[in-house]
């Protein structure tokens, strides 16, 4: 694994804990309109894939991804500041060390 120390663990479900949490009151469980459910690949490593129906069974609205991962962050290596959100040149992309 890229960048990890030797015995690095990693557990996205850390975080995706915290974004289930937020999420139980707008889930279809709870009333809401979110079907919300966490996939495991392996201990502690899971994906959280969120579903909001629409009216159409043959259409997709959007889809929004996202990771949890970043890389090494020396300011000295960088062509922008990793710890500052900013756009680039065109304006169109946002940059910035764990932007998606």
């Amino acid at each position: 694994m890229q960048n990890a120390p030797p015995d690095f663990n990693p557990r996205e479900d850390c975080a995706s804990d915290h974004v289930l949490a937020i999420l139980e009151p707008f889930t279809t469980a709870n009333g809401g309109p979110l079907v919300v459910e966490r996939i495991s690949f392996a201990e502690g490593r899971g994906n959280v894939i969120i579903k909001y129906p629409g009216t159409s069974d043959t259409k997709t609205l959007g889809f929004v991804g996202c990771h949890l991962d970043v890389v090494p962050a020396n300011p000295e290596t960088w062509d922008f500041p990793p710890f500052e959100l900013t756009r680039d040149e065109t304006g169109e992309k946002l940059r910035g060390r764990g932007t998606t």
